[in-house]
């Protein structure tokens, strides 16, 4: 399941183009603020950090757009029967077609993290950039994605893949975009899967809003190494309950009733 789940998600054509066009776009919207300009001889992790982080605030979005559909797409197309004959349960079917799915979108991710290091090698000529490349994805990018697809692979099962579209692009930017000193947002706390800890914590610096005042006080503690492992670890849990305690009932519920 986890193969044929891999397999469907990588070939799916809006995911790649989704994927490059917000790429695109956010590099060409930062215009000279953006990490193209930090200066020569900056440390090869702080170049990468950078790009994670701007690649952070529009890709998410395009990834649980194109997973919104991995789970309720067996009741449209009729597959469901099919998949109810596997000697497998509901729990490893969603299990499988999550894993499956997100590992194939964390491809497209690496990618674009891949393409922005070799972009900066042609100039800094600094190998350490795709090693660096990999880091940064995995700490600030990989968590947050295994978080939202959870929810983009399970919630459509209860609330519709269209809905939970739209409500999914005004929580990203409530949760993750709009600072918590004009409107309370969970911005800038240890549940904020844009991975600002994370990349604060690389950075030496607050890339974002980590740890800023706000509401949940005890969720916004000083950026450090353990604050990040606390955040990676409460993302991973959060899509693990999801995944595994919410998501089986639901698709279960979903075949009888299909």
């Amino acid at each position: 399941m986890i193969r044929y789940a891999f397999l469907m998600q990588i070939r799916k054509r809006s995911l790649w183009i989704s994927t490059a066009v917000l790429a695109v776009a956010i590099v060409v919207l930062q215009g000279d603020r953006g990490p193209r300009y930090v200066p020569a001889g900056t440390p090869a992790r702080i170049v990468m950090t950078n790009w994670a982080v701007l690649f952070g605030v529009l890709l998410p979005l395009g990834f649980g757009m194109v997973l919104a559909d991995r789970l309720v797409r067996d009741r449209r197309l009729g597959v469901g029967r099919i998949l109810d004959s596997l000697p497998t349960g509901p729990r490893a079917l969603v299990v499988g077609r999550y894993v499956g799915s997100v590992a194939a979108t964390a491809v497209a991710g690496l990618a674009t993290m891949l393409v922005a290091a070799g972009f900066e090698f042609a100039s800094r000529r600094d190998i350490a950039l795709f090693g660096w490349a990999f880091v940064a994805f995995a700490l600030v990018m990989l968590p947050g994605l295994l978080f939202v697809g959870a929810f983009a692979v399970v919630a459509p099962m209860l609330i519709t893949a269209p809905l939970f579209r739209i409500l999914y692009v005004g929580y990203w930017f409530w949760g993750n975009m709009l600072s918590p000193l004009f409107l309370p947002s969970l911005t800038g706390t240890l549940l904020t899967p844009i991975g600002d800890y994370a990349a604060s914590w690389l950075l030496g610096e607050t890339a974002l809003y980590a740890g800023v005042d706000g509401i949940l006080p005890w969720l916004r503690p000083e950026v450090g190494a353990p604050a990040v492992a606390a955040s990676v670890g409460t993302l991973v849990l959060l899509a693990l309950i999801v995944v595994l305690l919410i998501g089986p009932p639901l698709y279960r519920r979903q075949q009888q009733s299909a």
